[in-house]
């Protein structure tokens, strides 16, 4: 076989899987009982004009890739907050717990442990990421992927937080470097537990969907002896250089993390956060987790009718976290991924 046919053979079979993601986008979660329905994109008085209203929305989005006005707008919005405060995440100390220098949380929405011996301040790379869409709070935690000696502090931020799904948007090696430290146990391997800590993760199942995996992580506290459920989501397509080829692929995505987050916020206690955050990690935790934390809020945006510009947003998120969507190919890539959103809708 040659390798040009290898290759487009290869091609082939990707698309198909894409396809097929696109028709059973939840099937992995209807299998496990998770199946819950992404809301309908509102419709206008009449069906006409609401698939008007979506094409002329489509249009507008292409029209700025397709005339690069999408470089301009990007690189008119501040890649960070002004005179922003980095007090707790350059002190010396800290120092070993970032896994870049550069990008580090603001003071003022950093995510802050209970200080311990070993973290006496209570640090971790991770910001809050609020925003309100039609009186609904979106609320994320922009992480980067923990490194060996930070595997502990993920795991208390999880459960300190009340986290119940991780988006998980890198895979632990590329190109010959590290970008996560594996924090879970591998399903089938000798040991499906690990203790981190204080915490003991089991790995209870796992399910890959085409281009991600789901897996079913139970997280026990060792001192409480208290056990909960986290959803670990990892996109498993994305390319060492560039964006994903695959852009139906990496919106199946978005909806079983929106799926799995319903479901979770369902089974809640009522005494306790309705809304808790969905950690969202690449390796630096800005430029692919800004990509999916910015799709996912436009495409709510998009959903509720809301006039939300692109960069508008992407301002409002760097004043939460610096660099967040770190590349023109990036910033491109959510105008894609928007595309063909509106694409879909329309069909429905």
């Amino acid at each position: 076989m040659t390798p040009g046919f290898s290759s487009l053979l290869k091609t082939l079979e990707r698309q198909k899987m894409s396809v097929d993601s696109m028709k059973r986008p939840l099937m992995m979660a209807a299998l496990n009982g998770l199946y819950v329905a992404r809301m309908p994109v509102p419709k206008s008085p009449t069906e006409e004009g609401a698939k008007a209203a979506t094409d002329e929305r489509c249009k507008t989005l292409e029209l700025k890739l397709e005339e690069e006005r999408v470089f301009t707008e990007y690189e008119q919005v501040p890649k960070k907050r002004a005179n922003c405060v980095l007090t707790t995440a350059t002190l010396p100390e800290n120092t070993e717990r970032n896994r870049f220098r550069d990008v580090v949380p603001y003071e003022e929405n950093r995510v802050e442990l209970v200080p311990n011996k070993e973290n006496n301040t209570g640090y971790i790379n991770a910001s809050h990421i609020k925003v309100m869409i039609r009186g609904e709070e979106w609320h994320y935690i922009a992480t980067q992927g923990p490194l060996a000696n930070t595997c502990a502090d993920f795991w208390q931020m999880v459960w300190e937080q009340g986290v119940n799904v991780i988006a998980m948007v890198t895979a632990e090696e590329e190109g010959g470097r590290s970008k996560s430290h594996r924090y879970w146990p591998k399903l089938g391997s000798k040991h499906n537990s690990a203790t981190h800590g204080k915490f003991k993760v089991t790995t209870k199942f796992r399910t890959d969907s085409g281009c991600y995996a789901t897996t079913g992580l139970k997280v026990k506290h060792l001192l409480s002896g208290q056990e909960r459920t986290v959803w670990h989501l990892q996109y498993t397509d994305w390319p060492e250089q560039g964006c994903p080829e695959y852009v139906v692929g990496f919106l199946s995505y978005l909806e079983e993390i929106q799926s799995v987050r319903r479901h979770t916020n369902s089974m809640l206690d009522t005494s306790k956060s309705l809304n808790p955050p969905v950690v969202v990690h690449c390796s630096a935790g800005v430029g692919r987790t800004g990509v999916v934390i910015l799709t996912e809020l436009m495409i709510s945006c998009l959903e509720h009718n809301e006039p939300m510009e692109v960069p508008t947003m992407l301002s409002e998120l760097r004043q939460q976290r610096m660099l967040m969507v770190q590349t023109i190919s990036q910033y491109k890539f959510v105008y894609q991924v928007l595309i063909q959103f509106l694409k879909n809708s329309r069909l429905i």
